[in-house]
């Protein structure tokens, strides 16, 4: 009979069945013992949940932290701000940050690949990422700034120590020289010491407008005495720190027009951060996660150092009663709750695709509902002030990257052993600003190993490209004028269009997907129920109307930037504008390049639907949204030797139930269910 013939039926049959199908069985068991620990095509997964607890910490607690909170705090009504601040991370920060998370856990995939849930919103991944990338050109500038720092550290002298450098001018003022020169009866003006009989009775201004000649000095008006206008004559004194800073460090131009050359100090150390942080993500999360073992937590060790040793510095209790006294009044303000709600989105790094970048590597079943991000604020600056005899007002006045660059590191010069704090301080400000800078590079790795598989395997090229690229782009930030450049891209790079983002992200996943669905997937991966009404109240109403009105006041106060007292031309606020629109512009381009091509390529799941019914479908979730066991599976069949030989043991019953049926061959039904 037919049954018995070559391989197909009978005794005959099954043995050959059986012996190819051991032997298949052997080849793969050897393919997965070797692919187990080494499959360049497979989907990283975190070391340990700490990796990813420390990654999202390293991420979300950045560099802004350092430097915008303390302005903010400061600008917004002292110790008032923390009210709004605490009320924005409540009820904007914490759900979208859960959201994030959560979607990006459950379906294993990152920024473009979760809006699945709803491919007609793809475009917010990829407007996501466009700020993740605009983030990335900047962002390596700030840490070249650290290292140069972190290198002149190591100096017998730290370079902003004092007033007698090339790159000084006669308005810098030293307080440590000042102080020798008294101790030597003189007065120390235009960085030198004089004889203080000589010019007791003239002051600061008119000494700018002496002669010397031969050791007699003839001045050019009558002045007061120096006590009498020494107020007036604070306009003039600049700190060593400042002048470091812009002279030596920036070489900043006047203008932004003047564009000047290319830095090559800068440029090298810009280069070297690249090699570092290409270095630090060169296989991904299996190498960045290591090393936020000690880059996620070295910063709040140095942070708790220098604060127990601020608050012991002369003037630090007038500091803090300045930086923490609230001025109720401002609260009435909405551009305080504006900007508390702006600086949540820095504090969380939220909107940006970082956070489900990291949360996609996440086992299924990770508890995420366990992690908690905080923020740290350094003590105040009350001892800078007593010290240059000024008040907190003038001191603090320097916002961002001058409160990094000017004003910490002139605090540190009135410590002792200053090498010591600065390499402290600069060494944590490259660990910050590496935590982001990997989160962002690889949360545009991802999106392109995720969308182009076959690229994973080659990770490591996909980021050396991503680094080189970047790197030319932020050359301009390395000239004369590369200061404003980098102003210029951080303002307005990662403004309101973050807002929006985030807008889209809670209506798109407490509306259209729902609150209902996505806390059951919540439920899914926990393996417990939720029962807190907190999630249901915000992702429904209060956070959307919390965003949109912040975005309204955003929108209505806008100002175009300006870098102290230069206003940008307007051909670099157009620029700007620019960046900030793209990253928003992209969503409904493709909303609407997606509802053509279910037209043009006649997709037959849109074959029989109206445009209305095709934007439905488009919002809901599609068969590529599943969560990330189900998409690991149909990639590879087995994930473990213990899977395997369970496998092994299913397939063995159904061969014996084949064996015992009435027609021993595959035909049977009974066979054929097993299959299925």
């Amino acid at each position: 009979m037919s049954s018995n013939k070559g391989t197909g039926g009978g005794i005959v049959g099954y043995l050959k069945r059986k012996v190819s199908r051991v032997s298949d069985k052997e080849s793969d068991k050897n393919k997965l013992e070797e692919s187990s620990e080494k499959d360049p095509n497979e989907r990283e997964e975190w070391g340990h949940p700490a990796e990813f607890i420390l990654s999202c910490l390293g991420y979300a607690v950045g560099l802004g932290n350092i430097w915008r909170f303390p302005y903010l705090c400061y600008e917004n009504g002292g110790g008032a701000f923390l009210i709004p601040y605490f009320i924005m991370l409540t009820f904007v920060g914490i759900p979208v940050f859960f959201i994030e998370l959560s979607v990006a856990q459950y379906s294993g995939v990152g920024a473009i690949g979760v809006w699945a849930a709803s491919p007609l919103f793809q475009g917010v991944g990829l407007g996501m990422l466009i700020i993740s990338f605009i983030g990335l050109t900047y962002y390596n500038v700030v840490i070249t700034w650290s290292l140069h720092y972190l290198f002149a550290s190591f100096n017998s002298k730290l370079p902003w120590d004092g007033c007698q450098n090339d790159f000084n001018t006669n308005n810098c003022y030293s307080k440590n020289e000042a102080k020798d020169c008294e101790n030597d009866k003189g007065l120390w003006i235009n960085r030198t010491c004089y004889n203080k009989t000589v010019i007791n009775s003239y002051d600061y201004t008119c000494w700018r407008n002496s002669t010397n000649t031969t050791g007699t000095y003839t001045f050019n008006t009558t002045c007061n005495s120096l006590q009498e206008t020494y107020e007036d004559n604070l306009k003039f004194i600049t700190y060593p720190s400042k002048e470091y800073w812009r002279n030596k460090v920036l070489r900043i131009s006047d203008t932004m027009s003047e564009t000047g050359n290319v830095q090559w100090d800068l440029c090298l150390v810009l280069l070297l951060s690249w090699i570092i942080v290409y270095l630090c993500v060169i296989r991904g999360i299996k190498s960045s996660g290591k090393v936020v073992y000690f880059t996620a937590t070295f910063p709040y060790v140095v942070l708790l150092i220098l604060f127990f040793r601020a608050v012991t510095l002369d003037g630090a209790g007038d500091g803090i009663k300045y930086y923490l006294s609230p001025q109720w009044e401002k609260l009435a303000t909405p551009k305080v709750w504006a900007d508390a709600a702006g600086q949540i989105f820095f504090s969380l790094s939220v909107g940006m695709g970082g956070l489900m970048t990291y949360a996609s590597y996440n086992k299924f079943n990770n508890n995420v509902y366990s992690f908690f991000a905080g923020f740290v604020v350094f003590p105040s600056l009350g001892f800078i002030a007593r010290e240059l005899n000024t008040t907190v007002e003038k001191v603090a006045d320097d916002s961002g990257s001058g409160l990094a660059f000017v004003v910490y590191p002139e605090i540190l010069t009135r410590l002792p052993i200053p090498q010591f704090w600065g390499i402290l301080f600069f060494a944590m400000l490259l660990t910050l600003g590496l935590d982001s800078q990997f989160a962002g590079l690889e949360a545009v790795m991802t999106a392109i190993v995720d969308v182009l598989p076959r690229l994973r395997k080659f990770k490591y090229i996909v980021a050396g490209i991503l680094s080189i690229v970047v790197f030319f782009i932020s050359l301009p930030m390395t000239t004369n004028a590369g200061f404003y450049w980098e102003e210029l891209v951080s303002y307005y790079g990662a403004g309101w269009s973050l807002i929006l983002i985030g807008l889209c992200e809670v209506m798109i996943f407490g509306w259209i997907y729902g609150a209902k669905r996505l806390i059951g997937d919540i439920e899914e991966m926990l393996g417990t129920r939720m029962r807190n009404p907190y999630w249901w109240i915000c992702w429904y109403a209060i956070t959307p109307l919390l965003l949109l009105a912040i975005l309204i006041v955003n929108c209505i106060q806008f100002e175009p930037l300006e870098v102290g007292d230069y206003k940008l031309p307007d051909w670099a606020q157009g620029l700007g504008w620019c960046m900030a629109i793209v990253s928003v512009l992209v969503i409904p381009i493709v909303a609407v390049s997606t509802l053509f091509f279910t037209y043009y390529f006649k997709d037959p799941k849109f074959q029989d639907l109206t445009f209305i019914g095709r934007v439905i479908k488009l919002t809901k979730p599609s068969e590529d949204w599943k969560t990330s066991i189900e998409r690991y599976k149909r990639s590879k069949s087995v994930t473990t030797i213990d899977e395997y030989k369970l496998e092994e043991k299913q397939e063995n019953r159904r061969e014996i139930s084949v064996d015992k049926s009435k027609d021993g061959g595959i035909g049977n039904p009974a066979f054929i269910g097993s299959q299925i």
